[in-house]
């Protein structure tokens, strides 16, 4: 007997039902009754909570940007200096690049804005909410004197998401990567450049 579940319940299945398929498979070869499968769900079920696959993905784009901004948010509304609050989303993210599935989908997110001009908007939209948050941090520091002054906080931001994005990108190809290294060296390289003069 299929156990019962809420209408959340459901729709959080299928959403982690979609993003195991469209791992093993890419979006474009993966098919709703597939999904529905994986769910362990008819294919009506599904088209119940999602009238599309194309809304499936963007579902699981938009929690994706949920699960970053949040951390994002805390981190900069948190205690410390500038720099302790980088050192804390660098942690972050590096830290989700080293659990689970979540490099590699975000390596499906990308392959998909390639092919779809409505899913790039929406990806370019993100990313740059994602740098408008760092920049706002980066002009905090600059204010407060913990970052040296004359800083193009938005294009370090943009900078410093590359950065992220490039291991990320590294990490779901399978590059075999040293969290514990690469964290300090990266750090290191943009504290640098980034750090308020010393008192003389």
């Amino acid at each position: 007997m299929t156990k019962h579940r809420s209408a959340n319940e459901r729709y959080d299945q299928i959403l982690a039902a979609a993003k195991a398929c469209f791992l093993a498979r890419g979006y474009f070869a993966t098919r709703v009754d597939e999904i529905a499968r994986e769910a362990g769900l008819s294919k009506g079920g599904v088209y119940f909570h999602f009238a599309s696959k194309r809304e499936i993905f963007m579902a699981l784009v938009g929690e994706e940007y949920d699960r970053s901004m949040g951390a994002i948010d805390a981190v900069t509304k948190g205690e410390g200096d500038t720099l302790t609050k980088l050192l804390a989303l660098a942690e972050h993210f590096m830290g989700v690049f080293a659990a689970g599935d979540e490099p590699k989908f975000l390596v499906v997110i990308g392959e998909m804005a390639l092919r779809d001009p409505e899913v790039r908007e929406q990806l370019l939209t993100l990313q740059q909410s994602y740098i408008d948050a760092i920049a706002e941090l980066l002009d905090w520091g600059v204010r407060e004197g913990h970052l040296r002054e004359g800083l193009d906080t938005q294009t370090v931001a943009l900078v410093l998401k590359a950065q992220l994005d490039g291991i990320q990108v590294a990490y779901a190809a399978g590059t075999p990567l040293d969290m514990d290294r690469i964290l300090p060296v990266t750090l290191d390289l943009f504290l640098r450049a980034l750090g308020a003069p010393r008192a003389s």
